[in-house]
């Protein structure tokens, strides 16, 4: 009796550096197997050989829905075609008569709207992408935020902007990776930004179905990379927070607003998206001290801070229940000012990745300026590592207030110049050292 059996195709995942193979159908006896492609992927991780279908406890969150899809089809083609070969006579089974029914169970309407066979465009991917987001749970079991969401309307204008509308994810290269890259610098934008972007793009691209999307090189690691670069942000000392807060702003009260809201962040270590939860409602109680405790909204990461001396007086101001945020925009320009009025005048240096206006490859640049200038919302953030590092708290410490993960992306926070780290090797070797 003619049997139904599935296998993953040995080739094309580990050349391509992808965990997607495609689903071939052998169909037949011993004595006579026919052999059709079904156009469906699978991952090797997941198959099981003797059950035929993918085993689902153990799949990756972000590719559970897909994987559960692939198996109701390769069940559903199994049935179709076993019921169908009961029916018609063995003489008129071949690979054209099984391609066929492949093709009516899993394409019913291929033929019917011509549409189908239009390739999807990238900004067509991109589109949908921030459309569904709202509503669609991502492999942390959360939507998408609002900031994040952001990113990925810029990525749907710098495509538009250069003209990729009939660009589809198959055409999706080394190529296209390299005219995005070339259009994005020729824009003024500095390298971190490109590679946000170039993330964002390869986002879009894996979250496609798998028959989509394989083969295409813009997710491939190794052609197409998103490389952050190191930037000389700022950060403000405990000085210099002490020189913000002893400002009259009696007079200006948005900047006094925003003034302490910044303190705010600065002692607690939180990003301008969850400044919003320093209220009475997230405060609990650790061993008789008060600690905020609260989710990221970024990460969904859970921390717990403790509520430090500095700002007690401003949350009693505003009896634990801060102002609002306003937009981060807007944010950004009123603390500047503040910064300005308190003084901090020093000249600071900036180097990062970017092409000027005139020429023709990116290159280093160097940007001077006050110090006011270069405060931002995420200044404090910042600030706050620096400090409590200067302090010699520990690192693992200081990270499970902010809530970092690795200790790599946490260091990037650190601003200590080289003499300061100097001072502090000393002052901890001395208070250690006995002769």
């Amino acid at each position: 009796m003619a049997s139904v059996r599935f296998e993953l195709s040995v080739k094309g995942g580990k050349e391509n550096d992808r965990p997607e193979f495609q689903a071939v159908m052998r169909f037949g006896n011993p004595q006579r197997k026919i052999r059709c492609r079904t156009g469906l992927y699978g991952f090797r991780d997941y198959w099981s050989d003797k059950k035929q279908t993918h085993g689902t406890k153990l799949v990756n969150p972000l590719f559970s829905a897909e994987v559960i899809e692939v198996n109701k089809k390769l069940a559903t083609l199994k049935t179709e075609i076993e019921t169908a070969a009961a029916n018609t006579a063995e003489s008129a089974i071949n690979r054209p008569w099984l391609a066929a029914i492949v093709e009516d169970v899993l394409h019913p309407t291929k033929q019917e709207n011509e549409q189908d066979d239009t390739p999807k465009t990238l900004i067509q991917a991109v589109n949908d992408f921030i459309e569904a987001a709202p509503t669609t749970i991502r492999h942390k079991g959360r939507p998408i935020c609002a900031a994040r969401l952001n990113h990925y309307k810029q990525v749907l204008k710098n495509l538009q902007g250069m003209g990729a509308d009939g660009v589809t994810i198959e055409r999706a290269d080394k190529s296209f990776y390299d005219s995005f890259v070339r259009y994005m610098y020729a824009q003024g934008y500095k390298q971190n930004t490109i590679s946000t972007r170039v993330k964002c793009i390869k986002s879009v691209i894996n979250s496609l179905p798998m028959a989509e999307r394989v083969g295409c090189e813009f997710v491939e690691p190794k052609k197409c990379k998103a490389v952050m670069e190191d930037i000389d942000n700022i950060a403000l000392d405990e000085n210099e927070l002490q020189a913000l807060a002893d400002l009259d702003l009696a007079d200006n009260p948005y900047l006094d607003r925003v003034r302490d809201q910044f303190l705010l962040l600065a002692w607690t270590g939180c990003r301008y998206s969850d400044l919003g939860k320093l209220t009475r409602r997230y405060i609990v109680q650790e061993d008789g001290d008060d600690c905020f405790s609260l989710e990221q909204q970024k990460t969904g990461a859970k921390v717990v801070i403790p509520i430090l001396p500095p700002i007690v007086p401003i949350l009693e101001k505003y009896d634990y229940q801060p102002p609002k945020p306003i937009s981060n925009q807007r944010f950004n320009d009123y603390i500047k000012e503040v910064a300005r009025m308190a003084g901090l005048d020093d000249e600071v240096t900036t180097t990062h990745t970017q092409q000027n206006k005139g020429e023709f490859a990116p290159g280093r640049v160097e940007t001077r300026r006050p110090k006011w200038q270069a405060v931002t919302a995420h200044t404090a953030r910042r600030s706050f590592a620096t400090n409590m590092y200067k302090r010699e708290f520990p690192t693992l410490a200081i990270m499970a207030i902010t809530g970092h993960k690795t200790e790599k992306s946490f260091l990037t926070y650190i601003k200590v110049s080289e003499s300061e780290n100097a001072k502090m090797v000393l002052r901890q070797f001395k208070s250690q050292w006995t002769k």
